[in-house]
């Protein structure tokens, strides 16, 4: 069974791209029945951010995530980069460090597939 780490690296500046990872990691386990983890990390955590304009749509694709049952992360580093705390972030996302959890998960076997 494939194994990938989806990894939205992408800020608000292209929505259109962000919410084409929320979908690919969702169809990733519902039509392949793939494992998938998703992972906000540099100026993605941007989508993460539950202060923005878009933030409704973004909730909404994070929930689509965890209904999934694909775990959902983000990198502290990067959110400091941002300027975001844990209070800006929508809740229940995992705070990772974004360098570790990546290659973590390249040594348990995973791709790494970025957006």
């Amino acid at each position: 069974m494939a194994k990938m780490l989806v990894i939205l690296l992408t800020g608000k500046d292209n929505i259109n791209q962000e919410m084409v990872s929320f979908n690919f990691a969702i169809n990733a386990v519902r039509n392949a029945r793939a494992t998938v983890e998703f992972m906000f990390l540099g100026r993605g955590v941007q989508a993460a951010n539950r202060n923005q304009k878009s933030s409704p749509q973004f909730l909404e694709q994070i929930e689509e995530l965890k209904k999934a049952g694909i775990p959902v992360k983000i990198c502290k580093v990067s959110m400091a980069g941002e300027g975001l705390t844990e209070n800006d972030i929508f809740p229940g996302i995992e705070m990772v460090l974004g360098g570790v959890e990546t290659n973590a998960r390249i040594e348990d076997g995973y791709s790494v597939i970025t957006f």
